[in-house]
């Protein structure tokens, strides 16, 4: 083989040599995130072939040699060849799976698709004005992520319009009958009743009352009357084709006509749920103010239900929907009933039930382990949420801080049954012995409780010949007994040495009756005695007036000499 360098090659040398490293660096990004590519296999081979046929024309440039100009052509040749034959899909190269948009698809659709992928459909049921019951109108993950990324899925289920949400309704009195419908039902009102009644002085057909006003529950009855117009006006009609019409178009053209009729309810497979199977007349000429009807209304076909509990869940809501039933999930966890298996359902099997009937399903979230909790808040909210029995209990710790767990009886991961209790054990923190304060003075009370960690508080006792004012005489909580850190303790400080004081009762603080002389020398001692009780008697005598001081009292007029911390008892003559 010769190699031929020449000034003539060098442009194109550089050229192909640029080529060749962007075909490299396409294919070491290429192989680094293929994975991530829905068509993977394709680009995966499409920057292959490229790297390939990029060299082999720098080979060609560098080596003038017959082979590899072969080589090269072939390469080219191959490779659009291959990009032709993929863009015209006369051959499909497998692609990666990706999570279609189920908005608007039912949830039977859903539940299948889950069972043919292998992945978890977990439902949750929501009211909603604009799509349809049992459609799903929105999913946690974006349509178009990779499936391979994906285990589980919820979607959120249409419930339907929320009948129990309040609206507004406008006065519709005035308006024509079709008039105020119209308005009724772009607000979802599905209880509706139009009463015709004769009014000789307004339009037929015109609103004369209405029972409810302003706000109202969709589902909540609306009475609208309307007029029949003069009786007289009444002619024969004809008949006309009632069947398969819902009870309230058949309710609007028999009252509007002033036909009386009578309701029979009956099952059917062929006619909807609320709709008319047949009509006691069914054609020619009627006469309002001589016939009568008969309606015969639909109950929807009869629905036997079969054993539920023994159905997957994607069979239940398979017959809910073609049954035209309502449907409910809740989940809970049951340590003997397998993840995702109906542990039970609100209808028992042989039961005769409408179409409409609310189904309940209860799934098992497989048995309830123990989890993790790095707080006690954290574990109570848990534990309330499941229902489970629990018990504090508390213990000094010297490593684990006041508040914190220091250990549950059951080990993370462990089942709990319905009939466990846990235990949970709560640090007291490090625990502080309480000293015996009796004989010190407030303040070094205070800097001791500082020290250790206790909450002391003070209150007055009483005097004392022996114990100084403001020293502790007694506390609530016992020496040397152990407790938490921030206990509340309080200490009684002894008023000290009680005083003496001599006080002179003048004739001037006695007053002509009982309370007088009783309000006077309350104000007077209390002054003149702090520290000093004293009570009072009223009591009847022969030998004074009202207002004295009674002869038997023990506290008489003139000089006495009250001690501190003492009460005394002063008798007043009340007659």
């Amino acid at each position: 083989m010769k190699t031929i360098f020449t000034k003539k090659k060098i442009p194109e040398l550089i050229l192909c040599t640029i080529l060749f490293v962007l075909a490299t660096c396409n294919l070491i990004f290429t192989l680094l995130h293929v994975e991530e590519e829905v068509e993977n296999i394709y680009v995966l081979l499409n920057g292959i072939l490229f790297f390939v046929t990029t060299f082999f024309i720098l080979l060609q440039i560098l080596i003038r040699n017959r082979i590899f100009s072969y080589f090269c052509l072939g390469n080219l040749l191959i490779y659009f060849s291959f990009i032709l034959l993929v863009n015209t899909h006369i051959i499909t190269l497998p692609t990666q799976k990706l999570l279609p948009d189920f908005t608007n698809q039912s949830i039977q659709e859903v539940l299948s698709w889950g069972k043919e992928n292998q992945i978890t459909i977990e439902q949750i049921s929501e009211y909603n004005d604009s799509v349809m019951e049992n459609y799903v109108f929105s999913q946690n993950i974006k349509a178009n992520s990779f499936l391979k990324d994906i285990d589980k899925l919820t979607v959120t289920v249409s419930s339907g319009p929320n009948y129990d949400k309040m609206v507004i309704i406008p006065s519709l009195i005035g308006y024509s009958v079709d008039e105020a419908i119209k308005v009724l039902e772009d607000l979802l009102l599905n209880n509706i009743k139009i009463v015709y009644i004769e009014d000789d002085s307004t339009e037929k057909d015109l609103i004369l009352t209405q029972s409810i006003k302003g706000q109202i529950r969709r589902n909540e009855e609306l009475i609208l009357e309307v007029s029949l117009g003069k009786k007289e006006d009444l002619v024969p009609i004809s008949m006309i084709d009632l069947s398969n019409k819902t009870l309230f178009e058949a309710n609007l053209w028999l009252s509007r006509n002033g036909i009386t009729y009578t309701i029979q309810y009956e099952f059917s497979d062929q006619i909807k749920r609320g709709n008319v199977i047949s009509a006691s007349i069914k054609e020619g000429m009627i006469d309002p103010n001589k016939d009568q009807i008969k309606l015969i209304v639909s109950k929807g076909k009869k629905i036997i239900v079969p054993n539920l509990k023994e159905m997957t869940l994607e069979e239940v809501t398979n017959w809910v929907i073609s049954n035209h039933l309502k449907i409910t999930y809740e989940d809970r966890y049951d340590e003997k009933i397998a993840l995702g298996k109906i542990i039970e359902v609100n209808q028992v099997e042989g039961t005769e039930i409408e179409e409409d009937t609310l189904i309940r399903v209860v799934t098992s979230k497989g048995p309830l382990r123990m989890e993790a909790f790095s707080n006690i808040n954290d574990f109570r909210t848990w534990a309330d949420k499941y229902s489970i029995a629990y018990q504090e209990e508390y213990e000094f710790n010297q490593d684990i801080a006041k508040g914190n767990i220091i250990r549950f009886s059951h080990t993370e991961g462990q089942t709990i049954t319905n009939t466990d209790v846990i235990k949970v054990y709560i640090s007291q923190g490090s625990p502080v012995t309480v000293p015996n304060f009796v004989g010190k003075s407030k303040s070094e009370i205070s800097a001791s409780c500082k020290k250790i960690g206790l909450n002391c508080s003070f209150q007055e006792g009483s005097y004392s010949t022996s114990v100084a004012k403001g020293i502790a005489t007694s506390q609530n909580k016992k020496a040397n007994s152990t407790v938490v850190s921030g206990t509340y303790i309080t200490i009684t400080l002894s008023k000290g040495k009680p005083e003496s004081f001599t006080i002179y009762i003048q004739p001037t603080w006695l007053g002509s009756t009982a309370d007088a002389t009783i309000n006077t020398l309350k104000a007077k001692l209390s002054s003149a005695c702090p520290g000093v009780n004293f009570q009072f008697v009223k009591k009847a005598s022969n030998t004074g007036n009202s207002g004295m001081i009674h002869p038997e009292s023990s506290i008489k007029g003139g000089n006495n000499t009250f001690t501190q911390g003492k009460t005394y008892t002063i008798t007043i003559i009340n007659n």
